[in-house]
């Protein structure tokens, strides 16, 4: 057996046409490694004209003379050949060597065992614990298998659409009740969906950061979403809901009309049959709405001083790419949650996944607990209204390449 190294364009052509591949293993992906200060090359395992294997690797250096080396999900190999895996593993681990790299990380795009969009596990479902042997066989050490977020990997949780096969109004109808009331609402106060231009993306980043702060998490850099965009290009879009007021101040009139019209006759009803319990309870009601409503509207003034026509609600930013669409960052204007912004933008993007002919609508990272009140149990909760089922991927693998220099650069990374 023996590497051989890839072009570029190889590299996406043999993925593209004989593969599945992760955004991450793209060459998209690999612009953005470049940007960030990686050296990305790409190769493929041959052994009696056969190819056994293709993979992208990204170096950076550690430790400052050496490197660390990144296979992002794992090579294309079948992960059920033992003496494949072996084989491949020795030959890369030979490379390395010449390349002075320390160790070697890689996270496959394999799941573990099935789980429903609950976060239970399901009866009799898959179970790939094997392959985690076969890969620690091959040299591989794993990381330790734990629930909870981590900014240093990739998301092994995740939560997954499957849109294979079904309508626009059937994806709906499998939405929790909450959520599809959600969009009604959106749909009701005339919020709008559109995408930002590159020159936009400001927008995006404010609310990102306003989010970040609201619930204490990481958040990225406006540079970031720059390089997103110009890495992806052709695969990358970003979404941005919106409050038209004239369609905002429309529909509160609509609703006002009939609202005027019950008040009117309620009255005349009392006028005649004052100890009507029913009918006074049901104009307390009807008078509570409609001044909520002359209060909506009353706003409405101040809030086109302030924004014109357009209120911005939410943005997120998604990546289109193989048979995946990939939700990778979101964020929105606290004060105006009741529009829903982010509920439209949700259901936008599923419907162009749809219409685009995409099989699945990735939502990525949950934190892998389940249970009200743990850690990240809101953002499980949101995704998990639209039917998400929980995806478990087997984790991290890493290869020592030099064992005395790989436990100095470990705990280097671990302090980091």
């Amino acid at each position: 057996m023996k590497l051989i190294s890839l072009t570029k364009e190889e590299y996406q052509i043999y993925t593209e046409q004989n593969c599945n591949p992760d955004f991450l293993q793209s060459v998209y992906a690999a612009n953005k490694m470049i940007y960030d200060g990686w050296s990305v090359e790409y190769y493929k395992a041959v052994e009696n004209e056969q190819i056994i294997a293709v993979f992208m690797v990204g170096y950076v250096h550690l430790l400052r003379f050496f490197y660390y080396a990144y296979i992002p999900r794992g090579f294309f190999i079948d992960y059920e050949d033992k003496q494949a895996l072996k084989k491949v593993t020795a030959e890369i681990k030979k490379m390395l060597k010449k390349r002075k790299v320390i160790y070697l990380e890689m996270d496959p795009k394999i799941p573990l065992q099935q789980h429903d969009k609950n976060g239970d596990l399901v009866p009799d479902g898959f179970n790939n614990e094997h392959i985690i042997e076969n890969i620690k066989q091959a040299g591989f050490d794993h990381y330790p298998l734990k629930q909870g977020y981590d900014v240093s990997k990739q998301c092994r949780w995740i939560s997954l659409i499957d849109l294979r096969g079904k309508t626009k109004e059937e994806v709906f109808a499998d939405f929790s009740t909450r959520t599809r009331n959600d969009i009604r609402t959106a749909q009701k106060y005339g919020v709008k969906v559109r995408a930002l231009k590159e020159e936009e993306l400001s927008i995006l980043n404010y609310m990102e950061q306003e989010a970040g702060q609201r619930h204490d998490f990481e958040t990225v850099s406006m540079d970031t979403f720059k390089t997103m965009h110009e890495s992806y290009k052709g695969h990358i879009q970003t979404l941005y809901a919106y409050l038209d007021l004239d369609v905002y101040e429309q529909s509160l009139e609509t609703e006002k009309a009939p609202l005027e019209k019950e008040i009117s006759e309620l009255h005349v009803f009392l006028e005649k049959n004052p100890n009507s319990k029913k009918k006074q309870n049901r104009l307390k009601v009807a008078m509570e709405y409609y001044e909520s409503l002359q209060k909506k509207s009353e706003e409405i003034t101040e809030l086109r001083e302030k924004y014109d026509k357009e209120v911005p609600l939410a943005g997120s930013m998604f990546v289109k790419f193989g048979r995946e669409v990939v939700y990778l960052y979101s964020g929105m204007d606290y004060q105006f949650r009741t529009f829903r912004g982010a509920y439209a933008i949700q259901w936008a993007i599923i419907q162009q996944a749809i219409d685009e002919g995409y099989s699945y609508y990735n939502m990525l990272g949950i934190s892998g607990f389940f249970k009200k009140g743990e850690d990240g149990y809101g953002v499980f909760d949101f995704k998990r209204g639209f039917n998400a089922c929980v995806v478990e991927y087997i984790g991290n693998f890493t290869l020592p390449v030099s064992n005395l220099l790989y436990k100095i650069g470990m705990r280097k990374q671990n302090k980091e």
